[in-house]
Parts: structure tokens; sequence; C-alpha cells
């Protein structure tokens, strides 16, 4: 049994060796201990050197997406060799994070003549968000300090990460999609009824049926994907059929009928209200109801279509939607895209899948001026964190190397993927996957490409 276990261990190790990266490890910033120390006191000389106490009292501690206090009651054990060349640390004490979570650390090190490292260990509990930090090796050393202080610098020790390099391509369509496939779906204009602001008005959302689909069958059920628009469009603009591109129609008819994904309702409203241009014609105005979108979709839309059609919904209150939540997915181009990441924020309760196109997540600060990526990320996992459903999403993030939106979605991608307790990316459980087009433009022409490649994923016939 002994030797079986120790075998066992040995190759894990090679496995790991065999997977490891070839480039050196670096340091990742994890965080800042800022520390307030009580009077020390001394043991005395000891058979193993002279052992002194330094008591730790308090202080902060902050960095990416946690901050908090240092307890009282913990202290560093210090333990000067007998010829007071090295002392020997082991720092035992507690943090709690803002939001109440304590997190117990372990940390030793020694001081060598001008040398000062040290090794911490977190105990996090493993059902908290703070979970990530038992899994590390980190290191430590003092940046700063004072008069009965002391400041602690904690980094992580870890591969050299080339996130470009892990970002699949994305291939363009095959040849066939140029002719229609011989079995069709159809599109149909849905209306329902909304309100905002003390109005009440209708609006209509274009809805595709796939082949085969029959009102009368109740038996046969379907999964709906919603689909938003770009800032200067409309509720058609994905169906639509220009010469350079191929419409939604041809894809979903053609994934469809070759048994590629499942049939599914397809339905595309609008963010704005059907007299945008009288009403709502500043960008600015636009950005504010893709922010919003979420109410009318979980109060309005779904509960008037997916009763109308054949969903797996069955009832109109928050409760009936929510159980049906992994039979939706919300996606978007653009400001679309726009509506896909404040739909997340604010609704992953109703929703479990998601598809931004060529779109990042607009936070601001108190100035009203546009947060970097790190902030925003911080900000959509507090979003998350409010939810019992935020860690129960999937993500299916393209843009394309042309694009105007190519760097914002990328460093939010690259931001995201940083933040595991939410977002997990380039493992076997991710449910963070995002996918560029080299010379991806901003138009329908690649989206509609996007859309054929994420569908697969989320929608693939088992």
């Amino acid at each position: 049994m002994k030797k079986k276990t120790f075998l066992s261990i040995v190759m894990l190790c090679m496995a790991a060796i065999g997977n490891a990266q070839t480039a050196e490890p670096e340091l990742h910033h994890v965080l800042d201990i800022s520390a307030s120390l009580g009077k020390a006191y001394s043991v005395g000389a000891t058979p193993h050197g002279t052992r002194n106490v330094i008591p730790i009292i308090g202080g902060t501690f902050e960095g990416e997406n946690i901050k908090g206090e240092v307890l009282n009651g913990g202290a560093d054990y210090q333990l000067t060799s007998c010829d007071g060349k090295r002392t020997d640390l082991e720092a035992i004490y507690c943090l709690r994070t803002d939001d109440g979570v304590n997190i117990h650390i372990r940390n030793t090190g020694i001081v060598a003549d001008k040398y000062f490292y040290a090794s911490p260990r977190f105990e996090a509990p493993a059902d908290s968000r703070y979970a990530w930090l038992n899994n590390g090796i980190y290191i430590c050393r003092p940046v700063g300090g004072g008069e009965g202080k002391i400041k602690l610098r904690v980094w992580r020790v870890q591969d050299v990460y080339d996130f470009k390099a892990s970002i699949p391509a994305v291939k363009p369509f095959p040849e066939q999609y140029r002719k229609p496939a011989q079995q069709r779906g159809k599109t149909e204009m849905f209306t329902y009824t909304t309100q905002r602001d003390g109005r009440t008005w209708k609006k209509q959302a274009c809805v595709y049926l796939p082949y085969g689909y029959k009102q009368s069958d109740k038996k046969q059920k379907y999964d709906v994907l919603y689909l938003m628009h770009g800032g200067g469009d409309g509720n058609t603009a994905f169906f639509k059929t220009p010469k350079d591109w191929l419409s939604l129609q041809e894809v979903l008819d053609h994934l469809i009928a070759e048994k590629k994904i499942r049939p599914i309702i397809v339905v595309t409203p609008t963010f704005f209200d059907d007299d945008v241009k009288k009403d709502y014609g500043s960008f600015d105005a636009l950005g504010e109801l893709t922010r919003i979108f979420h109410n009318e979709l979980q109060n309005y839309l779904i509960p008037s279509l997916e009763n109308h059609y054949n969903t797996y919904l069955t009832g109109k209150d928050e409760k009936a939607i929510t159980a049906t939540r992994d039979h939706r997915t919300f996606g978007g181009f653009s400001m679309g895209s726009l509506t896909t990441w404040f739909q997340l924020a604010y609704g992953c309760n109703i929703v479990k899948r998601f598809i931004p196109l060529s779109g990042d997540l607009w936070v601001y600060n108190k100035d009203g001026k546009k947060e970097n990526a790190a902030v925003t990320a911080d900000w959509l996992c507090k979003q998350l964190a409010q939810s019992p459903y935020g860690k129960d999403i999937e993500v299916y993030a393209y843009t394309g190397t042309k694009d105007i939106a190519y760097k914002a979605e990328y460093d939010l991608i690259d931001a995201l993927r940083q933040r595991p307790d939410y977002f997990r990316y380039d493992c076997n459980n991710a449910n963070l996957h995002f996918s560029l087009k080299e010379n991806g433009e901003h138009y329908f022409g690649d989206i509609n490409e996007y859309v054929y490649w994420a569908l697969q994923e989320i929608y693939k016939v088992k």
C-alpha cells in the first residue's frame, strides 16, 4: 500500500514536470499587508537560540479583488541563532476580509544579513470566494514600516502565461452555407407589451422558428437564444442578407439540418423603444438602455414570449423563469454585447449562458470616467457575488483583431480569467471561453460567423 502511494506521487510529479511550461516562473502580486505590532518580549536563550515574540495586534490588507483587516491576537515567533547571524521567522495570525471571511496565515522565513524573505501559507474556507488562496506557493518581503508597523508585499509564484497564445482562432464558414439549406425555418414578428418610467407601450421582437416547429405540438420543447443588435441596428439586423455575408437564417438552417445543433428558438429584440430616434437618439442614452434591459427581459419579454411558444417555461413569475435558466442564452453584438454583459451582471438568475460579441462592459467612476479592465472585472465579480447563481454561468466571447472593440474585449477577458473564483479559463471545467478571428471586423459578416461557432458549443447534439 505504501509503495503504491509513493509510486502514485512520483507519477503525478513526473506528469507535472512533463506538462510544465519551459519558461522560468514569474511572480504575480497578490496583496499587501500592513500590520501593527505590539511590544516585543523575549523567552531568552534556548538550546536553539534566542526566542523573541512580537505580538501582531491589527492592521489592514488589500490586493486584487480582496481587502480587509488584520486581526488582533497573532504573533511573530522569532528565533535568532547563537551566533546572531540569522533569525528564523514564524508569524501566525488571521485576516478578515471586508465581507466577513476569516483567513488564517502561517508565514515562515529568514533574516540573514540583508536577506529578508518569507513564505506565507493561506488557509481560506474551501467554499468561499477566496479558496484560490489555498492552492499556491507565495513569497513576501517587507516594503515599508516604521515604529510599531511593518508592511509586507506578497507574490504568488506561477508559470509565465501567454494569454494570447491560448486563444483559439475562429475558422471560416463551410462553403456550402452560401446556398440555402433544404430544410428552412421561418421568422415572424412577436408583439409584446412592456412598461418603464410610467409608460406602457408595445414592442416587437423577431423570432426564428426552426424547421418542423409546430405550435400545436406542446410535447416538443425548445431552448431559447436571445440575440441583441448593435447601436445603429434593429430587431431584424441579424437576419438581413447583404451580398457579402450570410444571414443568421442561413446559419441556423444549416446547423440544424446538419444536426450540428439541436433545434432552438432564436429571438432578436431591441433594447430601445420602437420610437428610438424620437426619444433616445443620444449615445449615452442608448448605453443606459442596455444597462436596464434585463428588467424588460425578465418582467415582460420572457413571460410573454416563452409562454406563447413551446419552451420549457411554465408560468410567468421569477421563480418559474429562474427554474428554466439552463434553457436560456443571451448574446449580442457591439452595444448588444454591452447589454449581454449587463444581463450577466444583473440577471444571471434567469440566464445561464452568455455570448458577448465584439464589445466589453462599461463601468464608470464617480467622475464619469470609464474604468479600466481590472476595476471592471472586480465590479462584475461583486455583482455575481450577490447571486446564488453567480458561479453557475458560461461565457462564450468573440471578436476580431481588426474590430474596433478588439482591445477592450481582449483586456476584459484577460482580467476576468485572473479571477478564477468566478471565471475559469483554459482548464477542464472552463466557464470562460474566448475566440479571435484574424482580421475580423465590426460587422455582421464576422458576427454571424462567431454565432455559428458559439451555438455548436452550447447546443451541440448529444
